[in-house]
C-alpha cells in the first residue's frame, strides 16, 4: 500500500513550526485543526507528535496469463504511525514506520522504516534536511498518499522514477505577491543500477548506503498562480551520473528522471471539481559488457532503449454543498493512464493502459471507504475491483 511521503511531513512542520510552506489543496473538506503546541521559549525542550493510519483492502480480478495469482486477495490491517519529535524550537525529527503483512513465503508481519528524517528551521521559508526521505517528484509520489489518492489503486504509469533514498537537502515555501512557490533541492545517494537477468538495466531506490563514489542531484520547483491555492503547477527532476556498483563496468551508467504535473481544486456550487494529472520519464544510459563467454564477443545490454514513461489523468466529482447528508459525501472519479516500459526488458514488455472508476464515501474527513474498478489492457489484460478503507489519527 502506498505510504503518505513527504507532504504530511510539511504539514506537521507547519502545525509545530508555522512554517511558510505552500501546497495545493488535496483535501476535500475543511481541514483538521492543528495540533494546540506550546512552544517552550527553552531550547532542548521536548515536543511530540504522533499521527498515523490504519487500513484494510481486499481485492478480486479475472485471473489472466500475466497475473494468474490476483483472484481474490485479502490484505490484512496495515499500521503506518509518523512520530514527529520537535527537539527546541529550530529542530526536530520526523519518522515513518509501517506494519503490515510481509510478502514474502511465510507471511508473518513485516516493520519498515519507511523515512528518518531530521528537520532543521532556518527561516519561515527555508528548511534544511537530512536523513532517509522521498523526493518530491511528480503528484503521485511527491504528493498524493493513501488519504489524498481517492483512488486507492495506483497509476500504472507511476511509481517508477526516484524514491526514498538518503541524502541532504532544503526546502520551503515563498509568496510573491497573489502567487506562491515551494520548492526542494538535493544531494542523494540515489539508486542502483540492477546486473541480475531479471532486472537488468533496472534503476532501484530504498537503499541507506551508497554502491559508488557518486551521488545524484535532485529537487522540484511548484507554483501556485493563484491567490486561493486551487492550482498547483510542478516540475521535477534527478540527475544521477553513476547508478553501478564501484570498480565494475557499470560504475559509470547514468540515469536521469524528470516529471510534471498538475493539481487542479475548485467548488462550482454545490459541485467540488478536483483535476489532476502527471507525466513522468526515465532515462539510463547504454553501455557495452561482456556477454561471458568471451572478452571478445560484447552484447549491449540496452539492445533495448533503456527508457520508461507513465501517465495518468483524473477528474473526480463530490457534491460537497447538497443537503442530503449522503450526497454531499459521495465522490465519484475516473481516471485514465498508461505506462510503457522497454519494449524487450526483461522487466519490461509492452505498453500497459488502465481505466479506473471510483466511488468514495466519507464517513468522517479522516475515514474514507473506496471502491474502484479497474480494466488492465495490453501487457496485462485483467479487470480488478478494490475496497479499502483507512482511518487517520
Amino acid at each position: 500500500m502506498k505510504i503518505g511521503k513527504i507532504k504530511s511531513t510539511l504539514i506537521a512542520i507547519g502545525f509545530l513550526f508555522g512554517s511558510n510552506l505552500i501546497f495545493a489543496q488535496t483535501d476535500s473538506t475543511a481541514p483538521a485543526p492543528a495540533p494546540e503546541v506550546t512552544n517552550s521559549p527553552t531550547g532542548g525542550s521536548q515536543k511530540f507528535l504522533l499521527a498515523g493510519k490504519a487500513g484494510i483492502t481486499w481485492q478480486s480480478g479475472i485471473p489472466s496469463v500475466n497475473n494468474p495469482a490476483l483472484i481474490n486477495s485479502f490484505n490484512p490491517i496495515s499500521l503506518m504511525l509518523m512520530p514527529l519529535v520537535k527537539l527546541n524550537n529550530r529542530l526536530f525529527l520526523d519518522g515513518q514506520i509501517e506494519v503490515g503483512a510481509n510478502p514474502n513465503p511465510g507471511g508473518g508481519a513485516g516493520i519498515n522504516i519507511n523515512e528518518l528524517i531530521l528537520y532543521y528551521r532556518v527561516t519561515p521559508s527555508l528548511n534544511v534536511f537530512f536523513g532517509n526521505f522521498s523526493p518530491k517528484y511528480g503528484l503521485y509520489l511527491g504528493v498524493l498518499d493513501d488519504f489524498t489518492n481517492r483512488f486507492c489503486s495506483s497509476p500504472v504509469g507511476m511509481a517508477r522514477g526516484p524514491q526514498t533514498q538518503t541524502g541532504i537537502g532544503i526546502q520551503g515555501g515563498v509568496q510573491t505577491g497573489y502567487s506562491k512557490i515551494n520548492y526542494q533541492l538535493y544531494v542523494s545517494n540515489g539508486p542502483q543500477f540492477q546486473t541480475d537477468s531479471a532486472n537488468f538495466g533496472l534503476q532501484t531506490y530504498g537503499n541507506y548506503t551508497d554502491n559508488n563514489k557518486g551521488k545524484s542531484i535532485g529537487g522540484s520547483f511548484g507554483w501556485l498562480p493563484f491567490s486561493n491555492s486551487n492550482l498547483q503547477l510542478d516540475v521535477s527532476g534527478q540527475y544521477t551520473a553513476k547508478s553501478g556498483d564501484i570498480t565494475t563496468e557499470f560504475e559509470n551508467i547514468s540515469s536521469f528522471s524528470w516529471a510534471t504535473d498538475l493539481n487542479y481544486y475548485h467548488v462550482f456550487s454545490p459541485v467540488m471539481l478536483r483535476v489532476l494529472a502527471e507525466y513522468n520519464y526515465t532515462q539510463t544510459d547504454k553501455h557495452l559488457v561482456s556477454s561471458g563467454d568471451s572478452v571478445n564477443t560484447p552484447f549491449a545490454y540496452t539492445n533495448f532503449s533503456n527508457q520508461l514513461s507513465g501517465w495518468f489523468v483524473g477528474s473526480t466529482l463530490r457534491a460537497s454543498g447538497s443537503e442530503s447528508t449522503f450526497l454531499s459525501n459521495l465522490e465519484l472519479g475516473a481516471r485514465y493512464g498508461s505506462y510503457a516500459p522497454p519494449k524487450n526488458a526483461a522487466w519490461g514488455g509492452d505498453p500497459i493502459n488502465q481505466t479506473t472508476f471510483v466511488m468514495t464515501y466519507w464517513f468522517t474527513w479522516k475515514t474514507p471507504l473506496n471502491i474502484s474498478y479497474d480494466l488492465y489492457r495490453g501487457a496485462i489484460n485483467q479487470d480488478v475491483v478494490t475496497v479499502r478503507t483507512i482511518y487517520f489519527f
